[in-house]
């Protein structure tokens, strides 16, 4: 464990030192959600303009994010993702309620959660977050500069960053730092103290300059905060010292020009975004802001609610808002005189919702009492949706009867006034001015109707959907059998779905989290946040089908041009080094056509190299980083026709798959070089017990065990034996048997889709890993087959090109890297 000291400093024009509300860090409570008991949380909240938001407005949110965080179960990362969406969804709706009186404040904050060794770190905003530890200083920040902060759109910008703490360090935050922090300037080859690391930290600082300091140190997880009087007391030295402020020093792209935001703009934008969800009811609104937010929200959607409203009756609007009001609905304090209440922005619905949720709270009946009052309430609001469905619908033919009756007056009038005798007579019209009234009239009456369903119709259609789905969820949350919960849950997300196709709303969203929450505890089911793994983007010819990660070293496989990729581990995810060659082409032994798979090489090898790649025709190139690579031809025998599709390698001896000569070829070296020639793997078997090798899509290794999957996700486990009467014994296919809670000792049937590669991971976590491509799902097994672990892929806003996943592997670190075609993403396994 780690103690945590804060030194919070916030500096106004260079003197005067104030407290800061908005830097804040804790342990876990006694009562802790599952995950959260062993993570402490550090929080540092940046604000465009302070000015708006008051010091107790921020400390509030900030403990409302440290409850949340303790509540909220699964991984590090995926609950510091929910406080980042719940703290966005707060400064959107404060700033459309403050719509009118100014422009959008906008919020950065750095949020690090320390759980044993391992700092995990999610930043939204212009901010920056250093980690300082034994091995260097390393700097979080957003590199492109296009993360526009938190309140201005739906889907905030986050960041993933992790860090080893090992004896401990200094987390240092700001939003405005300093030129001078640079690794020369703040490490300086070792460690720093406190008092030396302020110095540097404090070297040339700016006039207007907040520092979030914390002291990570070996403890029993203690968290204090320096005194007050002894921060600004140091502090005021160590500016005094400082010589005078200089802004030629600053970078000339300052925090503060990336957060400035033009207010005539930035309002446009909002109103485009927010103007139709508040129209809709589908924004959800926190309990707490419900008062300032029902009285703003309705006047910014008065208009368009007058335009909209024409079919609803006006005695049932007063008639809604008087309900409002008996039944406690709360109201702005000094608001203007209410207006009547749009019977489309105030829905029934909702005082059901409330009514339900308050008698369940005041009131505890039995479980059966409960399932039935919340399947009776459910069935009103269906009703409620009908009701209000075929109201609007009899208004809608009300009103088109009137105007089809206008319509028709309007054309006689026009007809008369053509008639050669006056208004009293009508003219005889030729045919194609009959025909052209046939076609033309119904075209109009069709455009007008669709435009009346697209108004009204999907709003209604959207709501059924949603219902829907909230109903199915309640089922599944009442039903006891898990295979009945499951089918429950997977009607929930269809009808999610369809309500989805028609309107995307915050509220699908939250039931959709919810469903696969509820799914993924069902099927035992982990789910990995990832994220990008290359600066930049790799072209998009290019399809990895192989991943090799050795230490800071990423290798691909490129299979589209035959060749390896090089990428080298940085503070900001992986950068390809443009200098590495391991591709098609003639060097020192031979050449080499268009390579086909690749495997790592033990660090004693003697070409220095860290991958071995190999053609179709089996030349074999040893690779590695700063150096040139150096080609070797394998020994082939009489009947080793074909071309080679997969090899696997131990250290000891090389496996490589011919499916066209019907065997596996083994190669043993001799001085680490491959020039004897192979032996046959299947060599008298017989025929009928040796797999079909033309099914075998992938091999790995594990000693005497060779495992070969096949393209049904099924594993053939063959072992050699050392007797010559009987080498190779085949287990043709093993048996999945679960081990994951509450499935114990079924049998593991894998679902339909494409398998592509298997993985044998060696100690201290040995197992057995097949990539599920067509749902980009890792299946993890034990040396016995028993299945632990299924990994769920969660890219967030990041979209795949490719949606089936084309390479996979699992470092010793505990890290997965994925690839889906030229896109190549990495999470962390807790």
């Amino acid at each position: 464990m780690y103690d945590l000291n804060l030194f919070p400093i916030n500096s106004i024009n260079g003197q005067q030192l104030v407290e800061s509300t908005a830097f804040k860090a804790t342990n876990p409570p006694k009562r802790a959600a599952r995950g959260r008991t062993d993570d402490s949380l550090v929080l540092s909240f940046f604000l465009s303009n302070n000015a708006r938001f008051s010091a107790e407005d921020q400390s509030s949110w900030l403990d409302g994010l440290i409850q949340e965080f303790y509540k909220t179960s699964g991984s590090v990362t995926s609950a510091l993702h929910a406080l980042i969406e719940t703290l966005n969804l707060k400064m959107m709706e404060r700033n459309l309620k403050s719509a009118k009186t100014g422009g959008a404040t906008t919020g950065a904050i750095n949020l690090a959660a320390v759980r044993r060794h391992s700092l995990y770190v999610v930043q939204s905003g212009a901010v920056h977050a250093y980690v300082l530890t034994q091995q260097g200083l390393q700097h979080f920040y957003d590199a492109s500069q296009t993360d526009r902060g938190l309140g201005l759109s739906r889907s905030p910008s986050l960041r993933y960053y992790q860090a080893d703490l090992g004896q401990g360090g200094y987390l240092i935050m700001t939003d405005n730092p300093p030129a001078t922090w640079t690794e020369d300037q703040i490490f300086q080859g070792e460690l720093p103290n406190l008092d030396q690391l302020r110095r540097r930290l404090l070297n040339q600082a700016p006039a207007e300059f907040r520092l979030d300091l914390v002291e990570i140190t070996p403890g029993d997880g203690r968290i204090t905060i320096a005194p007050p009087s002894l921060r600004k007391g140091q502090a005021e030295k160590e500016l005094e010292a400082q010589p005078e402020f200089d802004e030629g020093s600053l970078p000339e792209d300052s925090s503060d020009d990336q957060l400035a935001v033009d207010t005539h703009s930035e309002m446009e934008e909002m109103v485009s975004d927010f103007v139709e969800p508040i129209d809709e009811q589908t924004t959800e609104v926190y309990p707490e802001e419900t008062q300032e937010i029902s009285s703003e929200s309705t006047e910014l959607v008065e208009d368009e609610t007058i335009k909209t409203s024409e079919l609803a009756d006006e005695d049932l609007q007063i008639q809604d808002s008087h309900e409002l009001k008996e039944e406690g609905a709360p109201t702005e304090v000094g608001s203007a005189p209410e207006k009547p209440i749009d019977a489309t922005a105030v829905k029934p619905d909702d005082l059901v919702r409330e009514a339900t949720e308050e008698s369940q709270s005041s009131d505890a009946p039995p479980s059966k009492q409960k399932v039935k009052a919340s399947k009776e309430d459910l069935s009103e609001r269906l009703e409620q949706v009908r009701e209000q469905g075929l109201s609007g619908l009899s208004a809608f033919f009300d009103w088109w009867g009137k105007f089809r009756e206008k319509v028709s007056q309007v054309i006689r009038d026009i007809v008369q006034r053509w008639s050669p005798g006056g208004t009293g007579s009508l003219p005889k019209l030729s045919r194609g001015m009959l025909l052209f009234i046939a076609i033309t009239v119904p075209l109009i009456v069709v455009a007008i109707a669709v435009g009346v369903y697209l108004a009204r119709g999907q709003t209604l259609q959207y709501e059924y959907y949603f219902d829907q789905a909230e109903v199915s969820a309640q089922n599944a949350i009442n039903a006891e059998d898990p295979a009945i919960k499951r089918d429950f849950w997977v009607e929930a997300m269809s009808y999610l779905d369809q309500a989805e196709s028609l309107r995307e709303t915050d509220e699908v969203t939250l039931l959709r989290d919810q469903a696969e929450q509820a799914m993924d505890a069902l099927d035992g089911a982990v789910r990995l946040i990832y994220r990008p793994a290359i600066i930049g983007s790799l072209y998009s010819g290019i399809r990895i089908t192989r991943i090799i990660s050795y230490g800071p070293d990423l290798y691909l496989l490129d299979a589209a041009e035959g060749r390896v990729i090089h990428a080298l581990r940085g503070s900001q995810g992986y950068e390809v080094d443009a200098e590495f060659r391991c591709e098609v082409g003639s060097y020192t032994g031979g050449s080499v056509n268009a390579l086909i798979d690749m495997v790592s090489l033990p660090i004693n090898n003697p070409y220095q190299a860290h991958v071995m790649a190999v053609d179709a025709p089996g030349n074999l190139i040893f690779c590695g980083p700063g150096q040139e690579p150096v080609v070797q031809a394998l020994p082939q025998t009489d009947n080793m026709t074909g071309e080679i599709t997969r090899i696997t390698y131990d250290g000891i001896y090389l496996y490589v798959l011919n499916p066209s000569a019907g065997n596996i070829f083994v190669y043993r070296p001799t001085n680490n070089q491959f020039v004897e020639m192979p032996t046959l793997y299947f060599e008298g078997e017989d025929l009928a017990e040796k797999p079909d090798l033309s099914q075998i899509v992938d091999l790995a290794v594990n000693g005497a065990d060779l495992y070969l999957l096949r393209r049904d996700g099924l594993l053939v486990d063959c072992v050699s034996s050392g007797f010559a009467d009987n080498p190779v014994t085949c287990t043709n296919p093993v048996d999945y048997i679960d081990g994951r809670a509450g499935k114990e000792e079924q049998v593991v049937a894998m679902p339909e889709s494409d398998f592509l590669s298997v993985l044998y991971t060696s100690p201290p976590d040995p197992s057995i890993s097949i990539l599920d491509a067509g749902n980009a799902d890792i299946y993890r097994f034990s040396l016995r087959f028993r299945l632990y672990q299924r990994l769920r892929s969660e890219l967030g806003d990041y979209e795949v090109d490719l949606p089936t996943a084309t390479a996979f592997t699992i470092g010793i670190d505990r890290f997965v890297f994925i690839a889906f075609g030229n896109q190549v993403f990495y999470a962390y396994i807790e």
